[in-house]
């Protein structure tokens, strides 16, 4: 028989990966990984320059970055922290609070700049192209520790959960890349536009804060 939690335990939990949890964790991944930021834009570069296949290895990368991150941050802090109720319930906040700040530096983006001058040839400079834009974004860092817990459970099925979680991100961030490298030459068009550029902007940011004000929802029920 399933156990049923407490009111006080629920508070300083999520709700697990329910389908209504995953179902939000997938329209924030959608959304950052979609929308134009230092990773996308770089592929776009790449795509524009010589096409999807010499980008391939620049995503490799990338995705080898994100996977290390997964491991570490999200892994790794979730094994650390859940034991200390207080702790979790601190980088919970700091999860949504996150969230609405990504939804508020989305609605005042300025103008993307596209830099088709990339003097990068072989597999191992795009690999490691690639693999540092990745780890050297602090968004990455502080998505998988304080964002990636809020979509999990705790204890019991809490690393099977973030590996689900893990594999889906990566799965929607290397299908973003390719997108952005093969249709590259249709995307620019819009992202040549400021009208289009801050319409994608916008949404983008109501799509986050309707994710943050759901986690909350939840965290606070």
């Amino acid at each position: 028989m399933p156990r049923k939690y407490t009111h006080s335990e629920q508070k300083t939990m999520t709700t697990g990966l329910t389908l209504e949890n995953f179902s939000y964790f997938v329209i924030f991944c959608l959304t950052m990984t979609f929308s134009p930021g230092p990773m996308t834009i770089f592929l776009l570069s790449l795509g524009l320059k010589s096409g999807l296949r010499s980008a391939f290895p620049a995503q490799m990368g990338a995705s080898l970055a994100y996977l290390i991150s997964i491991i570490i941050f999200a892994v790794g802090l979730s094994e650390i922290i859940k034991d200390y109720p207080l702790l979790t319930h601190t980088i919970q906040l700091t999860g949504i609070s996150y969230i609405i700040y990504l939804a508020y530096k989305q609605w005042t983006s300025k103008e993307i700049q596209i830099n088709i001058h990339i003097d990068l040839k072989n597999f191992k400079d795009l690999f490691s192209k690639g693999m540092l834009t990745g780890m050297s974004n602090p968004k990455t860092i502080l998505m998988f520790t304080a964002v990636f817990p809020q979509f999990s459970a705790q204890k019991e099925h809490q690393m099977i959960d973030i590996s689900i979680l893990g594999i889906t991100f990566l799965i929607l961030q290397f299908a973003s890349g390719c997108s952005y490298c093969y249709f590259g030459q249709r995307i620019k068009p819009l992202l040549d536009q400021p009208s289009r550029q801050s319409l994608l902007h916008k949404t983008s940011a109501v799509l986050l804060l309707a994710v943050a004000v759901m986690l909350s929802r939840s965290f606070l029920a």
